[in-house]
C-alpha cells in the first residue's frame, strides 16, 4: 500500500506542478496582453480564449488528486467532530464511497465528451484563425481519474486500518 501511495503521490505532484506552470503562464500571457494592448494598441489574439480553455482548466482541475491526497478539500465537519469514533469512521467511509461514485461519473462523462470533441477536432474561431481546444478536453478525465485513484486508496486504508489514515502532511 505504501508503494501505491508513493506512486499516486508522484502522479498528484506532477499534475499539481503542471497546474502551477499553467497558472504562471496564464499570468505572463495576460500581462503581456495588457501591456501589448495598452502600450502598442495591439492586443494578443485569443488571450481570453486561451486563458479560458487551457490555463484555467489546468489550474482548476489538475490539482484535485494533490488536494485529495493531502485531505485539503474544504469541509464542514461540525457534526462529524462530535460523533463517536465508530460512527465517524462509518461516515468517512460513506463519504469516500459517495465521492468515488460522483467523481467516477464525472470521469466517465468527461471521457465521453473528450472522445467526441477529439473526433470532431473541436476548434474555436478566434481573431486571425482557429484555436484547437479538443486537447484540453482530456485534462478533466485525467484529473478525475487521478482523484478517483487517490479516493480508492484512501478508502482501502480506511477499511484496513483500525484508525483513520494519515494524510501526507501529518
Amino acid at each position: 500500500m505504501t508503494r501505491l501511495n508513493r506512486m499516486l503521490s508522484r502522479v498528484a505532484d506532477a499534475l499539481f506542478y503542471v497546474a502551477m506552470l499553467a497558472g504562471a503562464l496564464m499570468m505572463i500571457h495576460v500581462t503581456v496582453d495588457v501591456v501589448s494592448r495598452t502600450v502598442f494598441h495591439h492586443p494578443l489574439p485569443g488571450t481570453g480564449e486561451i486563458t479560458a480553455t487551457y490555463y484555467m482548466i489546468a489550474v482548476a482541475f489538475l490539482p484535485l488528486a494533490w488536494v485529495t491526497l493531502r485531505d485539503q478539500h474544504v469541509s464542514a465537519d461540525l457534526f462529524v467532530a462530535f460523533m463517536p469514533d465508530g460512527m465517524r469512521k462509518g461516515s468517512e467511509i460513506f463519504v469516500e464511497l459517495l465521492s468515488i461514485a460522483y467523481v467516477g461519473a464525472f470521469v466517465w462523462q468527461t471521457w465521453v465528451s473528450a472522445m467526441a470533441k477529439t473526433r470532431r477536432a473541436e476548434v474555436w474561431e478566434i481573431f486571425g484563425g482557429y484555436l484547437p481546444i479538443w486537447p484540453t478536453r482530456w485534462l478533466l478525465p485525467v484529473a478525475g481519474t487521478a482523484m478517483v485513484l487517490v479516493l480508492l486508496l484512501r478508502l482501502a486504508e480506511r477499511l484496513t486500518s483500525p484508525t483513520t489514515p494519515m494524510t501526507e502532511t501529518e
